[in-house]
């Protein structure tokens, strides 16, 4: 059984746009666009907590000094935290 949400949210019309015309003659977005969608989230999942494990593992920073596997795993969890957020609000709003 699957549980299907329905986000009120304000409709703005664009011309010509295939989404919005597949909105009006209210049909389903493909079952292909969401299984990859559904994938797309998992790897971002991945690897935000790949990330924060890694970031864990290498311990306290100290102050002032920065290392390249610090930043480099940091900036990997910020893009994939905000790419999850981005791929789940796209994934309510196809609902």
């Amino acid at each position: 059984m699957a549980l299907s949400l329905h986000v009120p949210h304000l409709h703005v019309p664009h011309v010509g746009s295939a989404q919005d015309q597949a909105h009006q003659e209210k049909t389903k977005p493909s079952r292909f666009g969401g299984i990859i969608l559904t994938i797309a989230m998992l790897v971002a999942l991945a690897a935000w907590v790949t990330s924060v494990i890694a970031l864990i593992s290498l311990g306290p920073v100290e102050f002032g000094v920065q290392r390249a596997s610090v930043v480099g795993w940091t900036a990997l969890g910020i893009v994939s935290a905000i790419s999850l957020f981005m791929m789940g609000v796209w994934k309510v709003h196809r609902a």
